[in-house]
């Protein structure tokens, strides 16, 4: 059964604690939008599919739909997400982007992760995204993000955004590669740490959600959020880490071989999505480097010591 909860207009016109994007100051409008809205469901397979339903087609932009439990969890290409009931953050939410062509469609998901990094930021939890949108703490995962647009001609009608935010959840059973949550972290400073408050964390990312992804209607609010998520980009710190080329796709260098690892430095991801990296054959000897992209998929991210117990997982 659906609970619908409306945010009292007290808690949703909080200033931020803290500003992980800098916006123009010609940057507005935030006051203006509709009442926020989150939606409680107690079980249901996924909220990205079931927004995906006929009969929650016509919910307008940012009505949060949550889970309380979750059973099948979706993730990118097909991957699940495990979340234990009642102790995370599942989530979906429509929004209607503006300014925004299908070619340039990333700076969405670039704005929809740093949302859940500047919440987490605000918790004193210090996260950065992992290409193209996992949030990692360390070497570890604390939320998965799906993304689905819909098209209508050369624009982008409708899109779903959806993650699952590890919580309260301190035992992972799958076979997920590190995962970690919220009070996991925080126990590691404060080991009786209690439990976070969902409803809180719902209604307070909600509003960050919000204010960020209104600004990818504007250039200069698109140019900031791309500018931060470079900044906030695990591995973004100008050496050399450890990557295992998956596909072959276009391959015109012989070392990409698929299954070859190779030092690779972040210059920079494209507004597409598309990542590129300088690659090192036989680092230290930077003899023979080129820059070569890669779509989502095409490469691993390893730890830098094969010795890493992550090693294995591909991270």
């Amino acid at each position: 059964m659906a609970i619908h909860h409306f945010i009292p207009w007290s808690e949703a016109i909080l200033p931020p604690r803290q500003t992980l994007v800098s916006f123009p100051s010609a940057i507005g409008g935030f006051h203006q939008l509709p009442r926020p809205e989150i939606i409680w469901i107690d079980e249901t397979p996924s909220t990205h599919t079931l927004l995906k339903q006929p009969e929650y087609l016509g919910l307008k932009a940012y009505t949060m739909l949550c889970a309380r439990r979750q059973t099948a969890g979706r993730g990118q290409r097909g991957n699940s997400w495990e979340s234990e009931p009642y102790m995370n953050l599942t989530f979906s939410m429509p929004f209607f982007p503006e300014g925004v062509s299908p070619a340039a469609q990333f700076v969405l998901s670039e704005g929809f992760a740093l949302s859940v990094v500047a919440l987490l930021q605000e918790e004193g939890i210090q996260a950065c995204v992992k290409w193209p949108n996992d949030i990692y703490v360390g070497e570890e995962k604390i939320c998965g993000i799906l993304i689905e647009h819909s098209l209508e001609g050369a624009a982008i009608s409708r899109t779903i955004l959806s993650a699952g935010l590890n919580v309260n959840q301190t035992d992972f059973k799958s076979d997920a590669p590190n995962p970690t949550s919220m009070l996991r972290v925080l126990r590691r400073l404060i080991p009786d740490h209690p439990e976070l408050d969902l409803n809180r964390l719902a209604c307070r990312l909600l509003q960050i959600i919000r204010e960020m992804m209104e600004a990818t209607k504007s250039a200069a609010g698109r140019e900031a959020i791309h500018a931060a998520y470079m900044k906030h980009l695990f591995r973004n710190d100008g050496k050399p880490h450890r990557y295992r080329i998956n596909s072959g796709r276009d391959s015109a260098v012989a070392p990409d071989a698929p299954g070859k690892i190779m030092q690779g430095i972040i210059e920079d991801v494209a507004p597409d999505g598309v990542l590129t990296l300088r690659l090192f054959p036989a680092y230290p000897d930077q003899a023979g480097a080129y820059s070569k992209s890669f779509y989502f998929k095409d490469i691993s991210h390893l730890p830098d010591s094969p010795d890493s117990p992550g090693y294995a997982a591909g991270i």
